[in-house]
C-alpha cells in the first residue's frame, strides 16, 4: 500500500516522492560542472562543427545558442509554440522539432525562421540530417523524410506502435535507426524507407539510440543500456542502472550514460565495468554530447554542465561522491540515534571500558 503524506504542503504526494524531492533539494546547485544556468529545462544539446558553440533545445519554446568561450547566450531562436525537443545542424542552418508538431528551419547567422514544415500530427521528438534529407520521428509513430532543398516530405512510414523517441544513422548514411517507446529499434534503408530489421529485447521505452561502426547502443526506461550487433541483431552487453536511462554518448574507450536518478555514469566498453559516477545535476540528465575528452550534459534542472573525462578527473569525481555518501550516511545515523558517527564510536569505546572494569 502506498503511504500518502499527511503534511499540509505535500498532499497527494507519496512519502517516497517527498523523500526524493528532499534529496533533490539537498543537491541543489549551479556551481558543479561549471554550470550554465538556463531559464527552462534542457531537452537536447548539440555542439556545432567547430565546437565553439552549443545549442540547447529548451522546454521554454526556443533554442539557445551559447558561446563555449564565454558561457554567454549569443542568440535565441524563438518561434515555436511548444517545448523544443530536437536539433539538427548544418554549417549555416538550424533545424528544430517541437511539441507544436512542426519542424522549423533557421538561418544560423541571423536567427531568422526561414521555413516551417508541417505534416506530423503529434509531438516531433527527434531530427536527423543525412545527406540532402532530414528525417523526423514523432509521437504520431511516423518516420518522415524531407528533401532539404524543396522542403517537401518525400516519404512517411509508420512501423512503430508507439512514439519514435530517437534517431541515428550508420556512418555510411545508408541506414536509419528509429528507437521507440514501444521498446523496439527499427533499421531502415535510408533511400527506399523500407524496414530491414527490428531489434527487440527491452522491456519498455527506448529513449536514445546511437550507432558506432557495427555497434548499436540503446538506453531505456527498463533501466538498462544495451549493445547490439547491427547486422546480426544479437546483444552482447547489458549495463544495468538503478533508474531510467535517458541519454548516452560514446567517448573513446567509454560509454557515458545519463539517468533519471540525476547521475552520469562512465563505463569501460572493453570490460563493461562502471568506472565512475559523476554527481552534480539535481534532476534528470536528459541529454549528452562530447568534444574530445570534454563531456557536456543537459538536465531538467535547467542547466548544462561540462566534465573532463581524463583519468585524474574520473578519480576526483569518485572521491567527491564517496565523501558525499559518507556524509549523508552519518547524517542519517544522527537522525536515527541523535548522535554523529564519531559520537557513537566514543560511546562504544566508553561502554567497552566500563565492561573491562
Amino acid at each position: 500500500m502506498v503511504n500518502v503524506s499527511q503534511e499540509s504542503r505535500a498532499f497527494f504526494q507519496t512519502d517516497a516522492e517527498i523523500v526524493k524531492q528532499k534529496e533533490k533539494e539537498a543537491k541543489y546547485n549551479y556551481t558543479e560542472g561549471d554550470a550554465i544556468k538556463l531559464s527552462s529545462k534542457a531537452l537536447e544539446i548539440r555542439l556545432d562543427k567547430n565546437k565553439k558553440h552549443i545549442y540547447v533545445a529548451e522546454s521554454g519554446f526556443f533554442v539557445r545558442k551559447i558561446s563555449l568561450a564565454t558561457s554567454k547566450t549569443v542568440k535565441l531562436f524563438k518561434g515555436h509554440q511548444g517545448p523544443v525537443t530536437s536539433i539538427a545542424l548544418t554549417e549555416n542552418r538550424l533545424w528544430t522539432g517541437s511539441w507544436d508538431k512542426t519542424i522549423k528551419q533557421w538561418d544560423l547567422a541571423t536567427g531568422e525562421c526561414l521555413a516551417t514544415l508541417e505534416g506530423h500530427t503529434d509531438f516531433v521528438k527527434s531530427l536527423l540530417l543525412v545527406g540532402g534529407f532530414l528525417y523526423s520521428g514523432s509521437s504520431d509513430n511516423f518516420l518522415r523524410k524531407w528533401d532539404v532543398d524543396s522542403l517537401r516530405c518525400v516519404a512517411a512510414e509508420k512501423k512503430h506502435k508507439r512514439a519514435i523517441e530517437s534517431l541515428a544513422a550508420s556512418e555510411s548514411g545508408k541506414f536509419i535507426y528509429s528507437a521507440s517507446s514501444d521498446g523496439s529499434v527499427v533499421k531502415w534503408d535510408a533511400e527506399m524507407m523500407q524496414v530491414l530489421h527490428t531489434y527487440e529485447g527491452h522491456d519498455t521505452s527506448i529513449y536514445c539510440v546511437r550507432v558506432w561502426e557495427d555497434d548499436l547502443w540503446t538506453a531505456s526506461a527498463d533501466k538498462t543500456v544495451r549493445r547490439w550487433h547491427t547486422e546480426t541483431g544479437t546483444q552482447d552487453m547489458v549495463l544495468t542502472h538503478p533508474d531510467r536511462v535517458k541519454s548516452l554518448v560514446l567517448a573513446g574507450p567509454y560509454i557515458v550514460t545519463g539517468s533519471s536518478d540525476d547521475l552520469i555514469r562512465v563505463w569501460d566498453i572493453g570490460s563493461s565495468k562502471l568506472l565512475c559516477t559523476i554527481e552534480g545535476h539535481f534532476d534528470e540528465v536528459s541529454t549528452l554530447d562530447i568534444s574530445g575528452s570534454i563531456l557536456y550534459s543537459g538536465s531538467l534542472d535547467c542547466s548544462i554542465r561540462k566534465w573532463s573525462l581524463d583519468s585524474a578527473s574520473l578519480k576526483q569525481y569518485n572521491e567527491s561522491r564517496e565523501t558525499k555518501l559518507k556524509k549523508k550516511e552519518e547524517e542519517e545515523q544522527k537522525q536515527q540515534s541523535g548522535l554523529t558517527a564519531e559520537e557513537e564510536r566514543e560511546l562504544e569505546e566508553l561502554m567497552m571500558s566500563d565492561d573491562d572494569e
